[in-house]
């Protein structure tokens, strides 16, 4: 027991991930009740409360780009979740979940994971499992699963309250308590603010957000729980920036955006405890999101009309973008446990509403008019508008079982089953409008363009989702497991209809993608040291792909999915961590090579997936109040796929970045701590994202102090 003693300590002070105890660590994310985590057979690390405390994190995004097998892509709605190397997929492909409901967008397009609208300072811990879950989870787990688990499911007394002061005229302050106000009754309160200045020149926040809810307990048996989250948000911020201006100064902007957020969440639990060997809990949630933005920016419009063409350079445009997404949903799912084993029955239904619209408006002061192979310049007004409104939504009926089953005293066996039906579908209006002021040579009339389209469609699906594996518990602190895992994505209901090159609306016949995963791995505490490893490999077969062109003319652009293309990834990840005294040093390695396997780019490598990633920490407790620590991460190269204006595609490299980051804490009693760091130390020039020309890039040195009172 002195080993698993020691071993307790030094996981309680890891910086970033496996802060847990193997021997009576519990999780939720793998079957949806608390399990142990020594005897899982996936990959599972845990963001812990200790994690959230070492530096002032804005925002959730930022609290991702410190874990060792999380990738964060920037993508032009918002941040995007990565895991195992999905890349321009990962949306679809990696399901992200808080207290265990989705928050995954069903549209790809204008979607975006809403996780910054949910404040740190109303999260207990970060579970991550990935390549897994789609037993539990269905359809869109083939890169894993984040869960982002609040305080609300934690029953205890606190209060806290957190200031912070960072570069870029940033403030941020929060406050949060729960108390038992009677032996059933438990409430939690919580709100955080934010108002600031961003890195790059006119970017400019402000946020905040509440959190509340209740736990009565019924009985001894049974129990109710109720949370409510609402945040709302503006942010004046640019697109990508030209990379020759970056050189010059790296906070250029690029076309102005404005945005306006808005979500609300509720969530409504019930739990059971029939027997001690039988309980069952029933989630109720409804939630919604609401994102609006203005960009400003520049374009050419292009329109061919038979044997007339007209060519408008440099026209001022605008785009007016609407989100509006509303979800409801039950989960019920029970566990029953027996001799041998735990069998966990459960069912799952959503309906997901989403309403997206686009009016892109746009002028310009002169125009090339052409027709018959004769082009002449025209020195007269030119407005183009086109509006996009899509009604569209997917429900999803499902019914899973997993048992586990031990076969010995240290050997489990571990099978699930998933059958999933989902149908989804809607309606699209595009309507364009072209005016000019130049008289039609043949017909004497101002030259005039209004057409509308629209289409109805209506599919569904049925998919299989199963697991194989076991877990072997060889020692107190050791495991070595292996597992299959057959995973499947549904189609999108923005992805059943295609766009011809004519401009018309048609219905496809796409197909559910499927996944094999296969892993091996260990966990055990060897000498002083921690140690977690495992190896992968997943197949996709019929993974969904779009061809498009026309792709710089949002007037002519169009677009086709077809199931053309198979993908493998295969690779490695490797945590440890070293407990020498006040010393405490981790490594966390990720190394992923994805190439596509069939279809129109096979060969290459999927685009946005980065090769791998390598995290370094060091923490030093100088005395008994005073502590530090350093950060290093560093994120591999990755290819991004393109097209030119006569939509043949090209690649760009994208080089590896790093960046280190080091904190101070400082106890200044048992109830007031102060925080204080600097990020990007050496105050390396990288991007969040990047194109050929362009890129979006990320904050230079900065800095930032907090206090925080914890009762």
């Amino acid at each position: 027991m002195k080993k698993v003693t020691l071993l307790a300590l030094i996981l309680s002070a890891l910086t970033y991930s496996q802060s847990i105890k193997l021997d009576d660590s519990l999780i939720t994310s793998t079957t949806g009740f608390e399990e142990n985590l020594l005897k899982e057979n996936k990959n599972v690390t845990v963001i812990g409360k200790e994690t959230l405390e070492k530096k002032e994190y804005k925002n959730v995004e930022e609290v991702l780009r410190d874990s060792p097998n999380v990738m964060v892509q920037e993508t032009y709605f918002g941040p995007v979740v990565d895991l195992r190397g999905n890349g321009e997929r990962a949306i679809s492909r990696v399901k992200v979940l808080v207290d265990g409901i989705a928050i995954n967008p069903i549209d790809e397009s204008m979607g975006t994971l809403p996780i910054n609208t949910i404040p740190v300072n109303s999260i207990e811990k970060i579970e991550v499992i990935p390549g897994g879950g789609a037993v539990l989870n269905g359809s869109g787990t083939a890169g894993g699963v984040v869960n982002i688990i609040t305080k609300a499911t934690e029953r205890k007394d606190y209060f806290s309250l957190n200031y912070g002061n960072m570069s870029y005229d940033t403030n941020k302050t929060s406050i949060s308590g729960g108390y038992n106000v009677t032996e059933d009754l438990y409430v939690n309160l919580g709100y955080s603010y934010l108002k600031g200045k961003g890195y790059r020149d006119g970017d400019d926040r402000e946020n905040g957000s509440f959190t509340g809810g209740f736990d009565y307990k019924l009985t001894d048996r049974q129990r109710i729980k109720f949370q409510g989250t609402k945040f709302r948000g503006n942010e004046d911020t640019s697109t990508a920036a030209l990379k020759s201006q970056l050189a010059q100064n790296r906070k250029a902007s690029g076309y102005s955006v404005e945005s306006h957020s808005d979500r609300e969440s509720y969530t409504l639990d019930h739990e059971f405890k029939i027997n001690k060997d039988l309980t069952i809990l029933t989630t109720l949630y409804d939630q919604r999101f609401k994102r609006n933005f203005v960009e400003n920016s520049i374009m050419d419009y292009r329109m061919d009309m038979g044997n007339k063409h007209i060519f408008v350079p440099n026209m001022n445009a605008q785009m007016d973008g609407r989100f509006d997404e509303k979800s409801k949903g039950a989960k019920i799912r029970g566990k029953y446990s027996y001799d041998n084993g735990e069998l966990v029955l459960g069912y799952d239904y959503n309906k997901t509403k989403l309403k997206r619209s686009s009016l892109i408006s746009a002028d310009g002061k002169k125009y090339n008019y052409s027709m018959m192979g004769i082009t002449m310049p025209v020195n007269k007004p030119v407005f183009v508008n086109i509006d996009v409104f899509n009604d569209i939504y997917k429900e999803t009926n499902g019914v899973y079982g997993l048992n586990k089953y031990s076969l010995t005293e240290k050997l489990e066996l571990i099978t699930g089953l998933r059958y999933e039906h989902s149908t989804y579908g809607g309606s699209r209006l595009s309507d364009s409008k072209i005016n000019t002021n130049y008289p039609d040579m043949m017909g004497g009339k101002p030259i005039g363009i209004h057409k509308v389209r629209v289409n109805n469609s209506k599919d569904s699906s049925d998919n299989f989702a199963g697991e194989l594996g076991l877990n072997y518990t060889y020692s107190e602190t050791g495991s070595l497991y292996g597992r299959y895992e057959r995973g499947f994505i549904s189609p999108m209901p923005g992805q059943i209809t295609d766009r011809t090159k004519n401009l018309e609306y048609i219905n496809n016949n796409l197909k559910s993608e499927t996944s094999d995963n296969f892993e091996v791995g260990l966990r055990d505490f060897i000498g002083n040291t921690y140690v977690s490893w495992s190896v992968f490999t997943t197949f996709t077969n019929d993974e969904i792909s779009l061809i498009q062109g026309s792709v710089h003319n949002p007037a002519t652009k169009w677009w086709k999915y077809e199931n053309l293309s198979k993908t493998r990834r295969i690779g490695t990840e490797i945590f440890a961590e070293q407990y020498l005294g006040n010393l405490t040093l981790n490594q966390g390695l990720t190394y992923i090579n994805s190439k596509i396997m069939s279809g129109e780019y096979k060969g290459e490598k999927v685009p946005m997936a980065p090769e791998g990633k390598l995290t370094l920490s060091a923490n030093y407790k100088f005395t008994p109040k005073l502590s530090g620590g350093v950060t290093f991460n560093y994120v591999g190269k990755s290819n991004v796929r393109e097209f030119d204006e006569n939509d043949n595609t090209f690649t760009t490299k994208v080089s590896g970045y790093h960046f280190t980051d080091l904190s101070v804490q400082y106890k200044v009693n048992d109830y007031f701590t102060m925080t204080t760091g600097i990020n990007n130390v050496f105050d390396e020039h990288y991007n969040y994202s990047e194109t050929k020309n362009s890129a979006i890039p990320a904050p230079g040195r900065n800095y930032y102090v907090a206090g925080a009172i914890s009762l």
